[in-house]
């Protein structure tokens, strides 16, 4: 038989059976094509159970598809985050994290199962908050310089509450005593409204906490703020000074919630939450429910700026709990 007349046919076989291959192939479905879920390692009622909600209905109209708030409380947010570092890297599973993110890891080392330095993401900046220092009005502190000189003339004589061992109120007293040479008394409570309400009774003298934790004990002058760690005095609270003007840098420094993704997660991907993140936080439902909870939206959302903020603080509560000899067992 003479071949030669089916060699042509020959030749494009392969590019056929390719072809058809491609076109048989179902097309790949743009992100999102369901529904995302949004973890929130904390119990409901919280600020940042409020801050998910605020932002999930907003996303939810930006990606066009439902955006389901879930969540996973326990051990310090620690199971919520563990839970979403071990999810599928397609961004139909984000992370509300905030200031125990990387607090937990200088706290717990390789006790925790996931690293937070590496399996995770930034996708948005959601908010800030800074941290008064107050006193409880009958005290002789009554300015940062007079705590300090009371402090230093009565040794072991101040106590300091918190909302709990490792929590950001104890890390902040921490901060403030490696940085002005005092030592104080910690006094760890349940929460930070139990130890503000010490305060204001006159159990200690000296609490770290949120305006919105305080804000009813110090507009009934129960209690009285001599410091903000924001970078500048805040508009709520313009007689009380920064720690940078009282020559304390360091103490500058602001609760943040963030969101995030596990590690792996596609680019394209990343960029368009990041980029529909933008949109979310520019939206006055999201602004009035941040304000709600005594948070602010940032001047910058972006990732870059959550990524910035992260590094600095792994590194600063690293520092603070090895120099201040925090341990759990």
């Amino acid at each position: 038989m003479n071949i030669s007349k089916f060699l042509p046919f020959a030749r494009i076989l392969p590019a056929l059976s390719v072809a058809a291959l491609v076109a048989g192939a179902p097309a790949q479905a743009a992100y999102p094509d369901k529904p995302v879920r949004l973890i929130v390692p904390y119990a409901t009622g919280g600020s940042s159970d409020v801050i998910a909600r605020g932002i999930g209905d907003q996303l939810s109209a930006a990606l066009g598809q439902p955006v389901v708030v879930e969540n996973r409380a326990g051990a310090g947010s620690m199971i919520g985050t563990a839970y979403v570092a071990g999810e599928a890297a397609d961004g139909y599973t984000l992370l509300l994290a905030d200031v125990p993110f990387t607090i937990v890891p200088a706290l717990y080392g390789d006790r925790i199962k996931y690293d937070a330095r590496k399996d995770f993401a930034p996708i948005s900046l959601l908010g800030v908050s800074p941290m008064y220092l107050f006193v409880n009005p009958r005290f002789e502190g009554k300015t940062v310089p007079a705590l300090i000189a009371a402090a230093k003339d009565k040794p072991g004589s101040i106590s300091i509450g918190s909302g709990g061992n490792g929590s950001l109120t104890h890390l902040m007293a921490e901060l403030f005593m490696l940085n002005t040479g005092i030592r104080l008394v910690h006094i760890p409570y349940k929460g930070a409204s139990a130890s503000v309400n010490d305060l204001a009774g006159g159990q200690i003298q000296v609490s770290f906490t949120t305006m919105p934790t305080a804000a009813a004990l110090y507009q009934g002058g129960k209690i009285a703020p001599i410091a903000v760690s924001s970078p500048a005095r805040e508009a709520a609270t313009p007689n009380v000074p920064t720690f940078e003007e009282l020559g304390l840098p360091k103490l500058t420094v602001q609760s943040w919630w963030g969101l995030m993704a596990p590690a792996g997660t596609p680019k394209p991907v990343l960029d368009k939450l990041e980029s529909a993140m933008k949109t979310v936080m520019q939206s006055a439902p999201v602004k009035q429910r941040l304000s709600s909870v005594g948070v602010e939206a940032p001047a910058d959302p972006s990732a870059q700026a959550l990524t910035r903020l992260l590094n600095a603080d792994f590194e600063r509560w690293q520092d603070v709990v090895k120099r201040a000899g925090i341990k759990f067992e």
